[in-house]
Parts: structure tokens; sequence; C-alpha cells
């Protein structure tokens, strides 16, 4: 059989593949220029100016689970089913969400002028809750693209968008502008992204959504079962950001947001393997194949593990030079947050995939209890430890309620194909943590750069001499080096 007509992996693979790969590829970009702007405002603004805009992000954050109104995941799950339902999907899903976002705008404007907020911080909280609006939709948008297994194309326009937004925050600091030009700035590239999102949309669909009162119902029904968990999901993601900034002040803020670029990075890499595994398992869920789900659960997590140690133990051995090296001295402190905060990191690696299977088989609501549960752990622990230790305390508050989150999903809610055996999937793959970390703790002398890569050749060692890879783990490998190569020398 000729180059041109035979093809080393199933479609399934090969879209998880493009998928993720072509994600991971442009939100690496958008991060990293990210990262570039963000470093800039902080080296520039100083972390006051820096912790002021967090702080406005994080408070449209808080609030932004119930602008999606929980409907992004049923738009995945159904759309990924039935593709015909994209236009009717988007344009209803804009719908319920102009509604929830435009009461979330009206609670922020509400709570800014309760704390009798002034000056600077006043002005980036009224523009940074516009955000609300264009991040809800943008995430519908996102939602149809993954649903139809063009993730590409959202995140070729993602890195168009952020590039412009980016350029223009860096020539707006260069000139001297403040932290409120940067809002702006922020605001209006959330705009052209939905923009152009809808337009790629349109093409793909080919025909236009009309308001269906059948359809809203179904996305609210379907859509409530999601929503407690993301409600307190976004409680928990910024209500430490919100708890500094009373008790510490903004400066607080500034230090302990600096590393959460380099985290962002990280939970993008689990993120978007996962979402590009979402369609897959959705189908094979509706068609009632539950082995070859099982199948598709089990090697996402273990090959998600291998990476998620790999990143994060770099990522703690590298903390301290990392922040300096990107933040400059005046940003030390935020090296220890980082060097704890990335084990809040680890364990979602592990469960993500599972976590996604829950949903596709319409069993969420097991999620939400230790959504609750995280969240009122976390903010215990914050009104103790933040007016006693600030940002440390802020960072422990972190790890223990977000591992303690994902140990309750997997006790509780895996009950179906996700459901996994932490020995048999994951007890070789630990073994050769084990060894990576002896190695780290070996080379340190060395210096921090030595360690980590000497850990790393360690760590892939032991997966061999420890057989954490089976022989099917081996002919995905090998099937992905030779689609790769199927794929290049075909465009030769």
């Amino acid at each position: 059989m000729s180059l041109q007509t035979k093809k080393p992996m199933s479609n399934d693979v090969s879209s998880v593949l493009r998928n993720s790969v072509t994600s991971i590829g442009g939100q690496f970009v958008i991060l990293f220029a990210g990262l570039a702007s963000s470093v800039l405002v902080a080296r520039v603004l100083g972390k006051e100016q820096l912790g002021i805009f967090n702080w406005g992000l994080g408070l449209a954050s808080m609030l932004m689970a119930i602008a999606n109104a929980g409907i992004d995941n049923v738009i995945v799950r159904d759309v990924a089913q039935d593709k015909s339902k994209a236009p009717s999907y988007l344009l209803n899903g804009f719908i319920i969400k102009i509604v929830s976002s435009s009461f979330c705008c009206l609670g922020i404007i509400l709570y800014l002028n309760i704390r009798h907020y002034t000056g600077i911080q006043l002005a980036v909280g009224y523009i940074l809750c516009m955000t609300v609006i264009t991040e809800s939709f943008n995430y519908t948008c996102r939602s149809v693209l993954a649903a139809l297994e063009r993730q590409d194309l959202s995140v070729a326009v993602s890195v168009l968008s952020n590039f412009l937004r980016i350029a223009v925050i860096v020539l707006l600091v260069k000139l001297g502008y403040n932290i409120v030009a940067v809002a702006w700035t922020t605001v209006c590239g959330m705009l052209a992204m939905l923009i152009g999102q809808t337009v790629v949309i349109r093409r793909l669909v080919g025909g236009v959504g009309r308001p269906a009162m059948p359809t809203i119902k179904h996305l609210m029904r379907y859509g409530s079962t999601y929503l407690a968990s993301t409600i307190f999901a976004g409680v928990f993601d910024r209500a430490d950001f919100m708890m500094l900034e009373y008790f510490k002040g903004v400066a607080a803020v500034g230090i302990y947001s600096a590393p959460y670029r380099i985290m962002e990075i990280v939970t993008m890499i689990a993120y978007n393997i996962s979402f590009a595994l979402f369609p897959i398992i959705s189908k094979r869920s509706i068609n009632g194949s539950d082995e070859g789900s099982a199948r598709v659960i089990l090697r996402a997590t273990r090959y998600l593990v291998i990476l998620g140690i790999a990143i994060c133990a770099s990522i703690f051995l590298l903390s301290h030079q990392l922040i300096v090296m990107l933040y400059s001295n005046k940003y030390y402190a935020s090296g220890t947050c980082l060097s704890i905060l990335i084990w809040s990191r680890l364990i979602t690696f592990a469960i993500l995939p599972g976590q996604q299977a829950v949903q596709a088989r319409n069993a969420q609501l097991l999620l939400v209890p230790p959504v609750i549960i995280r969240t009122l752990v976390n903010i215990g622990m914050n009104l103790y430890a933040i007016p006693r230790y600030g940002f440390l305390g802020a960072c422990v508050s972190m790890v223990v309620s977000d591992n303690l989150y994902f140990a309750l999903i997997y006790a509780f809610a895996f009950r179906g194909p996700e459901r996994f055996s932490i020995k048999l999937l994951l007890g070789r793959v630990l073994f050769a943590a084990g060894l990576m970390a002896v190695i780290a703790w070996l080379a340190h002398p060395l210096g921090a750069i030595a360690a980590t890569v000497l850990a790393n050749i360690a760590f892939v060692f032991g997966l061999y001499a420890f057989r954490a890879l089976d022989a099917e783990d081996k002919r995905f490998i090998g099937g992905v080096a030779k689609s790769i190569r199927y794929k290049v020398l075909s465009r030769g």
C-alpha cells in the first residue's frame, strides 16, 4: 500500500493529536507572549498596579461561572453528537449569556460601590467587569469549535487577537500609560477574539441559528447541573485574590499573582489535551462503547500523569530562578509561592480525563459535592492563614484544598469506566518519579538547572526500567511517530 493511501492512525487518535497539539502550541504562543507583557507590566508599573490588574481580573473571574450559566459542556457534548445543532446552539447560547452576564456586571458594580473603591482601582474594576460579557461569549464559541473538532481554528483566532492585544499593551506601557490603559486593551482584545471566532463558526456551519425556546430550556436544564460546580469553582479560583487584597493590600496580590502565568501554562497543557478528548469520549459514551471509552480515559490518564510529573517537578526545582529571571529580584518572594503552588497542579493531570468522562455520561452532579467542599475548605483556610501568613498562607491553602478536591472526585464521582486502579495504572510511574526525586536531591549541589535536566533523564530511564509503559503504550507512541512522519512526507 502506498504512502498516499496508508494512514497509520485512527481518525479519533488523529483528531486528538491534531487538536491537542495545535491547541497546546497556540496556547503556548499566547501564554508566553502574555507572560512577556505581564513581566513588562510588573517591571515598569510595579507590584501595586500588577496587583490591581489581577484583582480586577479575579473579581470578574469569580462571577464568570454564573455568566457562563453552566451550558458550555452541554454545548460540546450535544454538538459533538450532532454537528447540525451548532448554529442553533451558538445563537441561543449567546441569548442565555447576555442575560446572565449582565446580572454579573451589575453585581460587580454594586460590590465596587459598597467597598467605596476610588481612583485607579475603581476604574480598573469598572473596565474589567465588561470582560464577563465578552469572555462568556468566547467560551461559547470555543465550545462549538471544540465540538466540531476544529480547535485549531479557535487557536488561530486566539493567537492573532492576543498578539494584537499584547503588542498594544507593550506599546502603551512603553509610552507611559498606566494599568487603566492595559485594562481597556484587555477588553478590546477579547472583543476582537469574539468577532473572529463568530465569523469562523459561521463559515464552518454555513447557516445562522434562530432563537428557539426549546433549545434555551434544554441548555438551561442540563446546564444547571454544571452551574453549581462551576460557581463554586469560580469562587475557589479567585477568592484568595479577593481576601489577600482585603487583608494585605494590592501589593500582596501582585506578589502572589506573579507565578500564575507559569501556572496557567501548566494547567493549559493538561486541559487542552483532555479537552481534545472530550468530543470523542462523548461520542463513545452515547454509542455505548464503554470498553473503548475506558481505554481512551486510562491511556490519557497515564500519559498526562507522566507529563505532569516531569513538568511540575522541573518547575519546583527552578521556581526561584524562573521568577527572578522573569520579574527581577524584587519578586523573589514569588518564587517561594511558585514552588508551593505548583503542587496544586500535579493531581489535575491524573483526574481530568475521568472528570470529562463523568460529564460525558451526564453524571456531572457527582462533581458538585467535591467542588463545594473544596471551596469551603479553601475559604476557611484562607480566612485563618492570610491574616497571619499573607500570600504564603494563600499558597498552602490552595495546595491543600485543590488536592483534597481531586481526591474526592476520584473517591465519589468515578463510578464508571473512568474508575482506575491507582496501583496498577500509576504505581510504576510513581516508582520512576521516586528515582527522579533521588537524582534531583543528589544533583542539587550542581545547580538547579543541572539537577532538573538529570532528574528528567532519570525519570525517562525509570519509566523503562520499571516497565511503566506497556506494549500498547509503545504501539501508541509508535503510531504517533508514524502519523507525524506520514504527514511530513505527504506534504513533501
